[in-house]
């Protein structure tokens, strides 16, 4: 999925409103009202777009920390614990280090 970006919104709503002016005269009154109908849809699917954004943005945030607190504060701490008891075998360093490559 693309992200939609804001310059190319505000570029089209510019060109839109501008159109309309220009065309006002020409261009039968339905489709100039079916034009005025669909960019205000459209702004308010941008308008829409945006939120869910700013929404997705906090829940990756949460996700992110979650994530860290579980690598960091648990699993780490854990892991440490086995190797400080002598625990250190094949399996637990692959375990080790698939948890680093979590990190990045």
């Amino acid at each position: 999925m693309k992200g939609i970006s804001d310059l190319k919104h505000r570029k089209l709503l510019a060109i839109a409103l501008e159109i309309q002016g220009d065309v006002e005269h020409v261009i039968d009154s339905e489709v100039l009202r079916k034009l005025r109908g669909e960019f205000t849809n459209l702004n308010e699917l941008y308008i829409q777009y945006r939120e869910l954004l700013q929404q997705l943005e906090g829940l990756v945030r949460d996700y992110e920390s979650k994530e860290r607190t579980i690598r960091a504060k648990i699993l780490s701490r854990s892991l440490r614990k086995l190797a400080k008891n002598g625990q250190t075998g094949a399996d637990l360093r692959m375990v080790i280090t698939s948890l680093n490559s979590c990190a990045h």
